[in-house]
């Protein structure tokens, strides 16, 4: 395909419909079930388009919005001391595939880590997404790890062996018996105070001397 002029501009609180779109646009075509109220979403996008270590960009042929790129500043791994630019996402519609656009998104990403002192650039990409894994490998991106997730009640159940709702009787258990301890070291025997009864000493018979007339 021809390439065509893209221009690329911050995104601002005014266009929190035109990223819920695109964003609807991308999750549709990753499989992910739409939305079918995307209200709930506006704070979350406002929310982050506030953040000073998070860009928005939005790639535009004329007037036309064509793609997305979130980025966000921050150690390029956890305790790792290297700063980088992370793109969480970078998506671009399918009619302007091929066009520059993905290129004109990562090159603005690029220029704001420059200005940030940030040397590294890392960037996420669906794993089932072959052509956009093939398009970054062309630029030069290595892999540096494998994220996986997992539902966390399923992960809880495989590592302990047990369903939730014997996760949630065990938990009841501990604590009627952390409840019946207190109970026993509030009332003890023997200390003053106490209610505990002290049972009567048995007091053996005095002999008594017969009387003599």
């Amino acid at each position: 395909m021809p390439r065509v002029t893209v221009e690329v501009r911050s995104a601002d609180v005014v266009d929190v419909e035109l990223l819920l779109t695109l964003a609807a646009a991308a999750r549709q075509e990753a499989g992910h079930e739409p939305r079918a109220d995307q209200s709930p979403a506006h704070p979350r996008v406002v929310a982050a388009l506030e953040r000073p270590d998070v860009d928005v960009l939005i790639a535009e042929v004329g007037q036309e919005p064509v793609g997305v790129l979130v980025l966000r500043r921050g150690e390029l791994l956890p305790l790792s001391g290297t700063d980088a630019v992370h793109v969480e996402q970078l998506y671009v519609h399918p009619d302007w595939r091929g066009r520059g656009a993905a290129r004109a998104l990562l090159l603005s990403a690029a220029s704001l880590g420059e200005r940030a002192g940030v040397e590294k650039l890392a960037c996420s990409a669906p794993s089932t997404d072959r052509e956009a894994a093939r398009f970054l490998t062309r630029l030069g991106f290595a892999p540096l790890v494998s994220q996986r997730v997992v539902p966390i009640a399923g992960l809880v159940r495989r590592l302990t062996g047990e369903s939730p709702s014997l996760r949630r009787r065990s938990a009841i258990d501990q604590l009627l018996a952390r409840r019946r301890r207190e109970q026993g070291r509030s009332v003890r025997p023997g200390k003053a105070g106490s209610m505990a009864r002290v049972a009567p000493r048995a007091v053996a018979p005095r002999a008594v001397a017969p009387r003599v007339p």
